[in-house]
């Protein structure tokens, strides 16, 4: 048994065919599928199910992946941690960004990030939470930038952001008049949302108040994008709610509508692993971000107010 022969079976159960995790390990077909057979003769047992759709583990399979995935993961800290000692920053940085942080967050941050640490290789992936967190804990992913908390055992929070949700209201509609809006002033019939998926999307509903015997629209439209909503209130009516990261640039806009205190907020942090090594990474990615956002919106600058999960 060796680590290569652990990391074809990790990569062919992240994959589930062998022809794309050849292609993952930079090795040929023929030689991923006679390491593994090899492995599952020296183990006695039956690691895979070959099927023509695919494979998939077997019960045992399933365990023994789950093992080898911790292997690597601490073969690796190893590895990771002589670069802390020698105070180097490189490497790989996989890093995972949900959707409603990416296209605001990431284009602020990422070419100081690369151009002060040359020999680091960044790889950004936008993913839903629930994918970002699996991935963490399967050793894809080295770093996320997500909505917390997660309450999660198996990872660690450190919070960056508390950045405000703001009205985002059609010209015309009864709260555009108000220089500022209540949670109890929308209703969920009215707003429009983001797809089913979004921790976003959650987050909205839970600051909406229900609406009773309320008319429902004849038509919905629910997006994947928050540049899709705005253009939706701007072109006909009713209002959605959007971070401020998305919004830095229309500040003066009369479309936009600050709650009043305590204003609802979401706690944006970078979740790692805790068996995670590259806290000066860590650190340093914390700082970064930090000097790219107005200082209101860092989270030890947080008054009053409320966090919406």
């Amino acid at each position: 048994m060796n680590l290569q022969q652990l990391e074809y079976i990790v990569a062919l159960d992240t994959h589930r065919q062998f022809v794309l995790a050849a292609e993952k390990c930079f090795v040929t077909q023929p030689t991923l599928s006679m390491q593994v057979q090899k492995l599952e003769e020296e183990l006695g047992v039956l690691l895979f199910d070959r099927k023509k759709k695919g494979v998939e583990p077997t019960v045992v399979g399933a365990k023994v992946v789950q093992q080898a995935r911790q292997v690597l993961r601490e073969t690796q800290q190893l590895r990771e941690l002589i670069q802390v000692e020698k105070g180097e920053l490189v490497g790989d940085l996989r890093l995972g960004i949900i959707p409603t942080l990416a296209p605001y967050l990431v284009p602020l941050f990422l070419l100081d990030l690369v151009e002060r640490h040359p020999q680091l290789r960044v790889r950004v992936e936008e993913l839903q939470s629930d994918a970002i967190t699996q991935r963490l804990k399967d050793n894809q992913l080295d770093v996320g930038l997500l909505v917390t908390p997660l309450e999660d055992r198996a990872l660690r929070e450190v919070p960056v952001l508390e950045e405000p949700f703001l009205a985002y209201v059609a010209e015309g509609h009864p709260l555009y008049s108000q220089p500022t809006v209540q949670p109890t002033d929308l209703a969920a019939h009215e707003m429009w949302l983001l797809q089913q998926g979004h921790c976003f999307r959650h987050q909205v509903l839970n600051i909406c108040t229900p609406a009773a015997n309320a008319l429902p629209r004849t038509f919905s439209y629910e997006s994947g994008s928050i540049e899709t909503l705005k253009e939706l209130v701007r072109h006909n009516h009713g209002y959605t709610l959007v971070p401020e990261l998305s919004v830095l640039q229309e500040l003066g806009n009369p479309m936009l509508k600050r709650f009043t205190a305590p204003e609802p907020v979401r706690e944006v942090s970078l979740v790692v692993h805790h068996s995670f090594v590259r806290t000066p990474l860590l650190t340093t990615l914390r700082e970064i971000i930090l000097s790219k956002v107005p200082e209101r919106l860092r989270a030890s600058q947080a008054g009053q107010k409320i966090r919406w999960r």
